[in-house]
Order: C-alpha cells, then sequence, then structure tokens
C-alpha cells in the first residue's frame, strides 16, 4: 500500500505561495525560485508540480475566480434576504477595496492578462461574474433594465478607488469612501 498523494496540498501550497509574491513584489519579479523560496520548497519541486510559471498564474486566477466568487455570491444572497441589502453590498464593495494585498494581486493578474490569452480568458470571466452578481442586488432593489448598467458602475467605482488607493494609501478615509458609494447608489435608485 503507498502513500497518500499530497499533490493537491502541495499545488495549492505552490499556488498560495504566488499569491504572496504578487502581493509583496509584483508581477515582473516573481521567478520561480522566489516562489519556491516564498512556499519553502526547492526550486525543482515546482516543475514536478506545474510546467512554467504561466501554468501557476492560472491556477492561481482559477483560485481567485472560484474564492471571491463565491464569496460575493454568498454575502449577496445573505444581502438579498435582507431589508438592508443594498448596505451590506456597498459594506462588501468596500471590504474589496481595501484588501490591499487582493488588490495588488488582482492588477498584477490583469497586467498579465495582456499578454496571456488563457488567462485574459480567466479574468474576463471574474469581471463578468463581479458585475452580473452586483446587477443582481440592483434588480432585487428595483433597479429593473438599469440593473446590468448599475452593477458595472459600481464595479468600475470599487475598482477606481483600489487603484487610486493603492497608488496613494491616504488619498481617501473609509467613511468618505462609504458615503460616496452609498450615495452614487441611491441616487441611481430612486
Amino acid at each position: 500500500m503507498g502513500r497518500p498523494s499530497n499533490a493537491k496540498q502541495r499545488r495549492q501550497q505552490i499556488i498560495r505561495a504566488l499569491y504572496d509574491c504578487l502581493a509583496i513584489k509584483g508581477h515582473e519579479k516573481v521567478t520561480i525560485k522566489g516562489i519556491a523560496a516564498q512556499a519553502g520548497l526547492p526550486p525543482g519541486v515546482i516543475h514536478y508540480y506545474f510546467s512554467s510559471k504561466d501554468e501557476i498564474v492560472s491556477q492561481l486566477a482559477e483560485a481567485i475566480v472560484d474564492k471571491y466568487s463565491t464569496l460575493l455570491n454568498r454575502k449577496v444572497n445573505e444581502a438579498i434576504g435582507i431589508a438592508g441589502k443594498i448596505e451590506s453590498l456597498i459594506d462588501l464593495m468596500i471590504e474589496f477595496i481595501f484588501n490591499r494585498a487582493l488588490n495588488r494581486v488582482f492588477y498584477n493578474l490583469i497586467q498579465m492578462a495582456f499578454e496571456r490569452t488563457e488567462l485574459q480568458i480567466v479574468m474576463k470571466k471574474l469581471l463578468t461574474n463581479y458585475r452580473e452578481t452586483v446587477a443582481e442586488v440592483f434588480k432585487e432593489a428595483g433597479a429593473g433594465v438599469q440593473s446590468p448598467f448599475l452593477g458595472a458602475a459600481l464595479v468600475a467605482i470599487t475598482e477606481g478607488l483600489s487603484v487610486q488607493l493603492m497608488v496613494d494609501p491616504d488619498a481617501f478615509k473609509e467613511k468618505d469612501i462609504r458615503q460616496l458609494i452609498s450615495k452614487a447608489v441611491r441616487d441611481r435608485l430612486n
């Protein structure tokens, strides 16, 4: 009887290490050797589980799509069931805005997607789900045919503020962002 395989856990360890490297350094400085060091593994082990850095990047993008799409869908479903669904959505969007590690990784993946068709497909899937899920909250709030536009607009506002805070972390306070988003959402619903 052989030993149980730990391939799935090892692959996840390597993917997590890439996430950490992107959050710390950015994709231009990430190497297989750096990913291995972050994972606490010898560099040759990486090639046993992945054929290239691009394969790890694609798997990371898929993992982010799965994780954050699931989180977003769960939060939205919780919000739909309560009277303050718009407030819950705003809270979630603000949580995304202030998650600097996720934002840095997300924008590194966007930048890499310009050069990698496979990654572009994954990122398109992520953004489509993001817009559609947010639009569903607007639909439930009675926005009707404007729901897709409002979902896309709120995603654009959120991502635009995220970029600004990455470049200038002191540009906005959380309460100011909450007021801005809340006003923009409520103005469109009224």
